[in-house]
């Protein structure tokens, strides 16, 4: 009879673990402090708190890990859900907030290797792996649903858009607090009499 695959949590391991969870909060820290120094309510307010809420979970989950409350056959999918997590957010922001975050989510990653000794495709391997697309998942889902709450301003007009992760380009105007959402892509922008954000021809 094959023997049970061996969890360990070496002293590496738990650095690495350590090390991402440190820069995860930190990170948070810095996107909070960036959001609330912008002084009003952005359009992609509810974005920026999914992203927030998202980090500190991601956070949670490598602590959890690291305490005795993270049983040994947990410590794999918890360090993995982390660290795919932080590695795709990275990537989708590494023009902003994501460096440290890829490099958090490479340390998790360390750490989810090193807490296993044994054949690769063992059970634990596999919930890990399943634990990271999960976290992905969530990630992309939660996208996908906070950047289109959009947060008109009470007063004056406004637009943007962006392209979602499944459903594609959109775009947006808000005027005096009421909100035009349109699906596709939009590149003719104007202000019309009354001083008001319009896209004709769209």
């Amino acid at each position: 009879m094959a023997s049970a695959v061996p969890l360990i949590d070496s002293r590496p391991a738990r650095l690495m673990a350590w090390f991402a969870l440190v820069v995860a909060l930190a990170t948070d820290a810095a996107y909070l402090w960036l959001k609330l120094g912008q002084g009003t309510a952005p359009f992609d307010a509810y974005t920026a708190i999914f992203v927030a809420g998202y980090l500190l979970v991601m956070a949670a989950l490598l602590l959890t890990s690291l305490t005795r409350f993270g049983r040994a056959a947990l410590r794999m999918p918890l360090r993995a859900a982390a660290a795919g997590g932080l590695l795709v957010l990275g990537i989708l922001a590494i023009f902003s907030i994501g460096l440290p975050l890829v490099i958090a989510g490479a340390m998790a990653t360390g750490a989810t290797v090193r807490t296993l000794r044994g054949p690769f495709l063992a059970p634990s391997s596999l919930s890990a792996v399943a634990a990271a697309v999960v976290a992905v998942a969530v990630l992309v889902a939660g996208f996908e649903v906070t950047e289109r709450m959009i947060v008109c301003p009470a007063h004056g007009s406004g637009g943007g858009g962006g392209t979602g992760l499944v459903t594609g380009p959109y775009y947006f105007e808000c005027v005096n607090g009421q909100l035009s959402f349109h699906s596709g892509s939009c590149s003719s922008t104007s202000i019309d009499s009354s001083g008001n954000v319009t896209h004709p021809g769209c």
